[in-house]
């Protein structure tokens, strides 16, 4: 039973690639992790277009106490890279990367936290 396995395996050659000593390309269209620009970001203004269309609800924003803050959470141990928060996004502050590799040691480096500090008005302000 286990014969015909390796007779298989030693006729087909290798089939495996070289990963990780040699990074394999994604094919054109991949989509990696979301990344986002907090340059270019609009949850100051109001904007909530990205974590209303996250289903798995890996992009979360709040609002400080003194309303003069907004934190921006991308939970990338969450996300599964569907790329609806791009889509959504008005500002092109959110983008698909190529990058694949996701493995860490701890949670946290999975964590993705923005702070945006608007000075001119209250978000409440700028929601009206």
């Amino acid at each position: 039973m286990f014969l015909p396995w390796v007779r298989r395996g030693l006729r087909t050659g290798i089939v495996t690639t070289r990963y990780p000593a040699v990074p394999e390309p994604p094919v054109e269209g991949f989509r990696g992790r979301p990344v986002l620009d907090a340059e270019r970001c609009g949850a100051g203004e109001g904007c909530r277009a990205c974590t209303e269309v996250c289903l798995p609800q890996a992009l979360t924003a709040r609002s400080d106490k003194d309303r003069r803050m907004e934190h921006i959470t991308l939970d990338y141990t969450r996300c599964i890279m569907c790329g609806l928060c791009v889509t959504a996004c008005p500002t092109g502050a959110l983008s698909m990367s190529a990058n694949y590799e996701l493995a860490a040691s701890r949670r946290a480096d999975l964590v993705q936290n923005v702070t945006l500090v608007y000075e001119s008005q209250s978000v409440d302000e700028a929601r009206r």
